[in-house]
């Protein structure tokens, strides 16, 4: 047996590190490095605030925020049909990556990611007209925060707006004109 290396080590759960070594609990654990990426870009967040979720809440098992976070993971591992979703459902590495909650709690026989059907629900939730609106919107936001952040602009929240400045005057590459500047 050989030493293990920490890789890294998760803020949205700091009980979940990525070690390189020679047992295998998951090969994708490349799910946690994605879960990661989300929680800093805040893009599942964003959409959840903006999604029309028509279900009865009193009915709901996993909250919208959950099924965003499944299906870009799956997607993300390369996991295109949904029918993996119930072969991944008691995956280590998925689990942790999808659970809000800190610490091994994810890995509790009850903590299962969401069913094939259940996320083809939400396939029929996004493709809704004004929720196709949100997600293209969300697509744009990472793209303008990334443009933003590449060209040495701070990232900032504004109440209506995307959460970028650009010299004011500037006008957006989807049209309408910016009306604060700030310059790192």
């Amino acid at each position: 047996m050989g030493e293990t290396l920490p890789i890294f080590s998760t803020t949205f759960n700091g009980s979940a590190q990525v070690e390189a070594r020679a047992e295998h609990l998951s090969a994708d654990s490349g799910a946690l490095l994605l879960r990661e990426i989300m929680e800093r870009t805040g893009i599942v967040e964003w959409m959840d605030e903006r999604l029309l979720d028509p279900r009865n809440p009193l009915l709901i098992t996993y909250p919208l925020a959950d099924l965003l976070r499944t299906s870009v993971l799956l997607l993300g591992q390369g996991w295109r049909d949904q029918d993996d979703a119930d072969r991944l459902r008691h995956d280590p590495s998925f689990r942790v990556a999808n659970d809000t909650r800190r610490g091994t709690a994810s890995l509790e026989p009850d903590s299962v990611l969401p069913s094939q059907p259940t996320l083809s629900r939400l396939v029929d939730l996004l493709s809704a007209p004004t929720n196709q609106e949100v997600v293209r919107d969300g697509i744009m936001e990472q793209a303008l925060r990334r443009q933003a952040r590449d060209s040495g602009m701070r990232v900032r929240r504004s109440a209506g707006g995307t959460g970028y400045s650009e010299p004011r005057g500037a006008i957006h590459s989807a049209g309408w004109p910016v009306t604060s500047a700030t310059r790192s």
